[in-house]
């Protein structure tokens, strides 16, 4: 009979040279970053998504104001209730949009005439823009439409991911401006 000491160096020298589960050691070494990589293409591809709905909403609502010269505030009420429902699957409780009708004056200042809202305020008339108008859509006496919308993203990963990004919530904010398309102005009431 063999002594201790000759059968554990033996068994140490059978495992040294044994090479069968040397893969599955790198599989449990690669695993946990494969599951990172996943959270976050799953994370990124929430996130592209929720940012083509946004855009989706501020180009849909802001077209349709501009393809009428007269609004009721029921039928902006009902267009705003309407591209909401673009953001599906995701929540609406984050989501805000702030439609607008600007007045451009002769030195290029850009005031609301008027607005409406869905989920947010809407602004008074006479209120400053509430985006920043590019110099080159700064028409006198021609109208602005611009729908702003903003939204918040909490995604399941987004909390494991909040030391790269900076916070736990994606915000996004979005918006676009057309001109009326029948005329140079778009009544409210």
């Amino acid at each position: 009979m063999r002594s201790i000491p000759k059968k554990a160096t033996t068994l140490l020298r059978h495992f040294g040279r044994n090479r069968e589960g040397a893969s599955a050691i790198e599989f449990a070494f690669v695993f946990p970053l494969l599951l990172l990589l996943l959270a976050g293409l799953v994370d990124l591809g929430q996130g592209l998504t929720v940012r083509r709905k946004i855009n989706q909403i501020a180009t849909t609502s802001s077209e349709i104001i501009a393809m009428q010269s007269t609004w009721t505030e029921a039928s902006v009420e009902s267009i705003l209730d309407g591209v909401n429902t673009i953001v599906q699957p995701y929540d609406s409780d984050e989501l805000s949009i702030l439609l607008c009708v600007l007045d451009i004056d002769s030195k290029g200042k850009a005031t609301v005439n008027w607005s409406a809202a869905y989920g947010t305020t809407a602004l008074s008339a006479g209120q400053d823009s509430p985006v920043e108008v590019p110099e080159d859509l700064r028409m006198e006496d021609v109208q602005l439409v611009v729908t702003r919308v903003q939204y918040k993203l909490d995604t399941v990963f987004s909390n494991l991911f909040e030391s790269f990004t900076g916070g736990g919530t994606y915000e996004y904010d979005q918006h676009f401006f057309i001109r009326p398309r029948n005329g140079n102005s778009i009544t409210y009431g």
